[in-house]
């Protein structure tokens, strides 16, 4: 199973994106906007990357966004940047629980 399937089928997760941090479509599940998802989070993602450096927190490794109507999980990859649309925002604790120990077991 690929980074991406695994984040895709974590519950909570309505749609999952895969790009690079140039903005760069790499593959979607469940979402007909992969594309336009992928180069605005690359953008977010490097942006929040340079931020993260700037103010001394070392290597970021996962953003997270939420609002009203849901929430998003910002997830960097050594080659990747995957992106989780969460419904309901409430369900983002446990996506973000379910993803680090997901990929501690890869690492």
């Amino acid at each position: 199973m690929t980074e991406l399937e695994t984040v895709a089928g974590l519950p909570g997760v309505s749609a999952a994106v895969l790009g690079d941090l140039e903005g760069t479509f790499l593959g979607a599940h469940r979402t007909a906007d992969g594309e336009t998802i992928a180069a605005e989070m690359g953008f977010v993602g490097s942006t929040l990357l340079e931020i993260g450096e700037v103010l001394g927190l070392g290597a970021l490794t996962s953003f997270s966004l939420s609002g009203p109507a849901g929430a998003c999980l910002l997830v960097v990859r050594p080659r990747a940047l995957i992106t989780a649309l969460v419904t309901p925002p409430q369900s983002l604790g446990p996506v973000e629980r379910a993803v680090d120990t997901a990929f501690q077991e890869w690492t």
